[in-house]
């Protein structure tokens, strides 16, 4: 692995920046988009964030500017800003999760960082560190290796993404580190009240028309140590939610008492199902999604399986039974 000290001199050394963070990026990878964006700002260097859909309405906290990025369909490095650009990969923790910025990558030099155990190293520059709680760690210590002073801007964007990796300090990726950067955080004048708020306090009818309608049919294993939400097409259409609405749910199953893994199911298209798995203290969910192609931590993970909503519940739970 390399050097926090060798990424900072790689990006002190360049002024044009192309940032890409995973599909349907979550509170990790926006917070740590747009903060390493706006540092790049202060630097006075170009850099620009690539998405593959605007950010959830539920980050409007951090208000990103529509300069700030700019979606794929959008983006002609060919012809814009980006030709000659040093490209930097966050939270992504393999190639494929890139989703179109993957295309983007020929001849281009990349920076890597994530902190995702099975992250293979793809970058010319590599920083995995799974003990960090978040990238947004990482990036706060980045900006320490740089000489960049914080403030409340990009310090909102670290909180955001540590705030949401750690699910509000609750999982067990949370130390004692994570708690005094909070601190400085709060010192630069990030509001941590308004950020959870936004987080944890900001649901649509919908979605909680959604939840109710989800939990009614909450479905619990034999012998109580997997819990699993199923959320097929027709329920979403019921309640107009829509599919980022389902984020959170797979911890209510995941909590129940005695339980170790929770799972979620989301039938995003026909023969096209979203998984989520989630454990509290021994299971190592990230190996069950690796075997159906996905990946993340130790105990929250993901893959997309490509078969019937029913066929994909039997063979996950199957798979899941092995572990626990």
């Amino acid at each position: 692995m390399d050097t926090l000290e060798l990424i900072s001199d790689k990006i002190l050394q360049h002024n044009d920046f192309i940032l890409l963070g995973h599909v349907e990026p979550d509170g990790d990878c926006i917070g740590s988009l747009f903060s390493l964006k706006w540092a790049l700002d202060k630097l006075g260097k170009n850099s620009l964030v690539l998405l593959d859909s605007p950010p959830e309405e539920r980050f409007g906290f951090l208000s990103i500017g529509d300069d700030d990025y700019r979606l794929f369909e959008q983006f002609k490095p060919d012809l814009a800003d980006g030709a000659e650009a040093v490209y930097i990969a966050l939270d992504a923790g393999d190639l494929d999760r890139l989703g179109p910025g993957k295309e983007l990558l020929s001849n281009h030099f990349l920076i890597n960082i994530d902190h995702h155990p099975g992250n293979p190293g793809y970058g010319n520059l590599n920083y995995i560190n799974p003990e960090m709680a978040a990238v947004g760690e990482i990036l706060y210590y980045l900006f320490l290796e740089m000489g960049l002073s914080l403030e409340q801007k990009i310090g909102s964007g670290l909180a955001l993404a540590i705030i949401s990796d750690t699910g509000g300090f609750r999982y067990q990726n949370t130390r004692a580190a994570t708690y005094r950067i909070m601190a400085e955080l709060t010192e630069v004048g990030v509001d941590i009240y308004r950020l959870n708020q936004g987080i944890y306090g900001n649901y649509s009818y919908q979605s909680l028309k959604l939840k109710g309608l989800v939990l009614a049919n909450l479905e619990l294993s034999r012998e109580q140590k997997t819990a699993w939400i199923i959320v097929n097409r027709a329920m979403l259409e019921e309640t107009g939610a829509a599919p980022e609405d389902v984020t959170g749910l797979v911890s209510y199953a995941r909590d129940i008492r005695g339980v170790e893994v929770g799972v979620i199911f989301v039938e995003i298209a026909p023969r096209e199902i979203k998984v989520g798995l989630r454990s509290k203290q021994y299971c190592p969910v990230n190996q069950i999604a690796a075997f159906f192609g996905g990946g993340g931590h130790v105990r929250a993970a993901g893959c997309k399986i490509k078969k019937e909503l029913a066929q994909t519940v039997d063979l996950v739970l199957s798979k899941v039974q092995d572990y626990v």
